[in-house]
């Protein structure tokens, strides 16, 4: 026979648990594979897969997307070599023409601003350590960063 008591005890016992989730703490993982991205984490005890049971934060992706094509990396240098180097002369005055230092101006412009997103770009690679928070759903982790070594 159940007594008050005793069911007031569970109930209590079952409302603390209720009200004191488990600490989410963030932890490590290695990455071991990058299409789809593979985390692996407490020594391959558990793995975690992207759009499974894995879900990437919105600035990570942005910062692991940018440059893929390396159209910014690659091809932004040459072009902007190309501008600095335009040299015009006015046909009826012979006089040198200012479009070329508003054209080396801009392309000035245009490395800095290149130069500031390729330090924004997430260069992931296998091995990697990167940094995961639970979620409140069961076995679910979110990928919040990648772990700079030193």
């Amino acid at each position: 026979m159940v007594k008050k008591q005793d069911f007031a005890y569970f109930v209590a016992a079952e409302l603390k648990k209720r009200d004191n989730p488990k600490d989410f703490k963030p932890c490590e993982a290695i990455v071991i594979s990058l299409s789809p991205l593979t985390l692996s984490v407490l020594d391959s005890k558990v793995i975690l897969i992207e759009n499974q049971n894995l879900i990437i934060s919105e600035w990570f992706k942005k910062r692991w997307d940018l440059d893929k094509t390396t159209a910014l990396s690659a091809d932004v240098p040459s072009l902007l070599a190309s501008a600095k180097a335009v040299s015009e002369t006015h046909s009826y005055t012979g006089s040198p023409c200012i479009m070329p230092s508003a054209i080396t101006h801009l392309a000035n412009a245009i490395a800095k601003v290149n130069t500031e997103l390729l330090q924004l770009k997430l260069n992931l690679q296998i091995h990697d350590k990167v940094i995961i928070i639970p979620s409140s759903q069961a076995d679910i982790f979110f990928l919040v960063d990648k772990v700079l070594e030193v």
